[in-house]
């Protein structure tokens, strides 16, 4: 068997945040290089990957048989829809979106309501806008890191549903909960900065969020 691969740090982060022996869904899992990765090594017991193309899917099949992963069942199919409750899902990924299709992905499903279900998120896009929607809908963001890979700066949020609305104000979003303290986290918020500025370009509205945020970090 061929040897396996290491996942960029995008990717580890996110199977850090997986509990040990938990029942995978894989949300939009591209190559099944999570799944299967996390099968090899023992720390997780199932998955579910599933993916709303038959391409990637295919080609996740393809990656699972190579390294011999069992216990993966391929699913096509959008967000959770593939997802049923006799599957006893205990965390759910879903990484490579933008921040906004995460959180529709997440209001579509009765299964994020489950309190117990862990949900580790990796927006490449409006992360603001998700951890707005998360706040407002009831779940309570209860880490979120950051790492660098590839030359980009990611966040990875782990979040559960709580039932009650988190009040939080407009800097929030923006911020969520990161330590600023560690380097990535304070590049994160660096280039969210940069995207304010471009946007506050076009639109003044954005100039009062700005400079809240430009006092949180040294520039």
């Amino acid at each position: 068997m061929d040897k396996l691969y290491s996942l960029d740090n995008r990717l580890q982060l996110c199977a850090s945040l997986v509990r040990p022996s938990a029942r995978l869904a894989d949300v939009g899992t591209d190559h099944a290089y999570l799944p299967v990765w996390l099968l090899k090594h023992g720390k997780i017991s199932f998955a579910v990957a599933s993916d709303i193309n038959s391409g990637p899917l295919e080609s996740g099949r393809v990656n699972a048989q190579k390294y011999k992963a069992e216990y993966i069942d391929f699913r096509l199919g959008a967000g959770l829809s593939t997802i049923s409750d006799d599957d006893k899902i205990t965390d759910v990924v879903i990484a490579g979106m933008g921040g906004e299709i995460i959180a529709q992905i997440i209001a579509d499903s009765k299964l994020t309501r489950d309190k117990n279900l862990n949900l580790i998120l990796q927006p490449m896009t409006k992360s603001e806008e998700l951890i707005a929607f998360l706040c407002k809908s009831g779940f309570e963001i209860r880490e979120q890191k950051c790492t660098e890979s590839h030359g980009k700066c990611y966040t990875v949020i782990l979040a559960s549903y709580r039932g009650e609305v988190v009040q939080v104000d407009e800097v929030f979003p923006y911020v969520g909960k990161l330590d600023l303290s560690d380097e990535h986290s304070a590049l994160f918020l660096k280039n969210q900065i940069k995207h304010l500025e471009n946007k506050s370009k076009g639109d003044e509205k954005f100039l009062p969020i700005l400079n809240k945020l430009k006092k949180l970090v040294i520039l």
